[in-house]
């Protein structure tokens, strides 16, 4: 017989890999920083988990696990795969001073933190709205992409309930008071260029997004370069999207069907934009050498898929003579793409680990 406390924790290893995958495809180059900081901040949420409370999970409720844990690592690495994404970046998130690492001196953000997000956070949310309503009605993605965004602002419930049930707001109605910052600007076109880019460019939508860079009193050449960052930024999400279900597949292809083989998909759709989501599911492991396929990858991204692939290896708990054959093979993967796999598996391992420990600590 399995005592309780063993059995919660059996029951929590697959919740903490699936935050660590979620981490290290979010913030590609911070792998452990992000995955100990979200599994810090949802801890909580995992201690509940183990009392027996219910709680979005990867492959039981996609969209809502998705909200819910960019919520969780907006302060510590804004999710790559988001649009305005940048914008977060610029400290336009309460979620910093609610529970953040300066809640250790302060808990509760200033009047003037709060007005700042509410203010600039509702331009970002409506800004994106308006590029995304261009081209017609807003599908499953983008209306989680948006719930997404909200979430990670921080707001108070009514004030997120309040910007969640808006309907778009055309350009030429959005109001932009107060005090602009320089880099919050351009953090708001980049990433409305980039949620066009995303699912593939409109007319449409390009023509509201260069009346938003007028508003924005942004540059031509501004407007141009953030177009083609935009654009760069979904070709690396496609490739990125590629080598993971490639890697992923690989290491465990002696699985059977369904029994982790169903976290290739979600994945595939958490990493690539959704104009690659088909391509990039059908992906079938390659020939040759692997490398040589996603030598347009930054050593970083290559990082990246590596570290969300093992957090699909331990997605299952598995033994440690399991462990062992996983990685045997996961190394002779690490080694092909360029990179040492021992480095990969300590920053995922590392932080689930401590995660498990501490939680184990609190049960008796």
């Amino acid at each position: 017989m399995t005592d309780p406390a063993t059995f919660a924790l059996t029951q929590l290893v697959p919740v903490l890999a699936e935050a660590a995958m979620f981490a290290t495809i979010a913030a590609p180059g911070a792998t452990r920083d992000a995955v100990e900081g979200i599994l810090k901040r949802r801890h909580e949420a995992h201690v509940a988990l183990a009392q027996g409370t219910s709680s979005p999970r990867m492959l039981e409720s996609e969209d809502a696990w998705i909200v819910a844990l960019t919520r969780a690592i907006a302060p510590i690495a804004p999710p790559v795969w988001l649009p305005m994404a940048d914008v977060l970046k610029q400290k336009v998130t309460l979620e910093v001073g609610a529970r953040g690492l300066r809640s250790f001196f302060s808990s509760k953000p200033s009047d003037k933190e709060v007005q700042r997000v509410k203010r600039l956070g509702a331009l970002a949310v409506r800004s994106l709205r308006a590029v995304l309503s261009a081209d017609g009605l807003f599908d499953k993605v983008e209306r989680r992409n948006i719930a997404a965004l909200i979430g990670a602002l921080g707001l108070p419930e009514d004030d997120a309930q309040s910007l969640l049930d808006e309907d778009p707001i055309s350009v030429e109605r959005l109001d932009i008071y107060g005090d602009l910052e320089v880099d919050v600007a351009r953090a708001v076109l980049s990433g409305a260029w980039y949620a066009a880019a995303a699912d593939g460019l409109d007319p449409r939508e390009e023509q509201v997004i260069r009346a938003l860079a007028v508003k924005l009193h942004r540059t031509p050449e501004e407007v141009e370069d953030a177009r083609s960052a935009a654009n760069a930024r979904a070709e690396t999400g496609r490739l990125i999207g590629l080598a993971l279900v490639e890697v992923v597949r690989t290491l465990l292809a002696d699985r059977a069907a369904g029994s982790g083989t169903d976290l290739v998909p979600a994945l595939g759709r958490l990493a690539a934009p959704p104009r690659y989501h088909e391509e990039v599911l059908a992906h079938q492991p390659g020939q040759g050498e692997i490398k040589k396929r996603y030598a347009g990858l930054s050593a970083t991204d290559r990082g990246a898929v590596l570290a969300a692939a093992w957090g699909a290896a331990l997605h299952e708990d598995p033994p440690l003579s399991r462990r062992s054959a996983l990685r045997a093979r996961f190394d002779r993967i690490a080694a092909e793409l360029g990179d040492e796999g021992g480095r990969i598996r300590a920053s995922v391992e590392g932080p689930i680990d401590e995660a498990l420990a501490t939680l184990a600590s609190g049960m008796r």
